[in-house]
């Protein structure tokens, strides 16, 4: 049975929104695409996006309690300085040509998540599950991974990161070379020429 109180947006197109500051509260997102849309600084409470794409908007400084996040797209996007922490668990959100630099994933379950050719500095992965999640391409400058599950992930062009083998879950995990040479600079030895 739905809530009568929540506001329901099935299949609908925002274009050039401005939500700026703006506080959402009960209203679900069902199949929505905003396009070039500024959400900046919004807060959203007992929201939920479920498969909804997000092009070319500003997402910087978003904030959620009691949201969730069901197979949603954000493409060609400022995610910045989101705290993902409140968002219901677990979230499905894939990032693709997106800065999401400064936000925080900590105790998310992230399985299969998508971060292709994304900025992500100093995005904090800490206990996370990032099971089979696919980073290719993106640049980890000062990303802190901390008891992240990161097994069967995909690092492939990945950038920048530093990644101990003794505080993360790393099983079958693919990297390449030379960034995987990271991996030295955390183990106890020496390296000479």
């Amino acid at each position: 049975m739905q809530n009568p109180e929540k506001n329901i947006h099935d299949y609908k197109k925002f274009e050039n929104v401005i939500w700026e500051e703006k506080q959402i509260a009960g209203k679900d997102f069902n199949h929505c695409t905003f396009y070039k849309c500024s959400l900046k600084g919004c807060f959203f409470e007992d929201c939920s996006f479920e498969k909804c794409t997000f092009e070319e908007c500003d997402l910087s400084l978003i904030k959620f309690k009691d949201s969730s996040f069901s197979g949603v797209q954000i493409n060609g996007s400022k995610a910045i300085g989101i705290v993902w922490y409140d968002a219901d668990n677990p979230i499905s959100v894939n990032f693709n040509n997106s800065r999401i630099s400064y936000s925080s994933f900590f105790g998310k379950n992230c399985k299969k998540a998508q971060f292709i050719n994304c900025i992500a500095d100093e995005v904090d992965f800490t206990n996370c599950n990032l099971i089979q999640a696919n980073f290719a391409g993106t640049d980890f400058k000062n990303a802190i991974f901390l008891n992240t599950d990161i097994s069967q992930a995909n690092f492939a062009g990945a950038v920048n990161y530093t990644i101990s083998l003794n505080n993360n879950i790393t099983t079958k995990a693919k990297f390449n070379l030379p960034e995987a040479l990271c991996f030295l600079y955390n183990l106890d030895i020496v390296i000479t020429n």
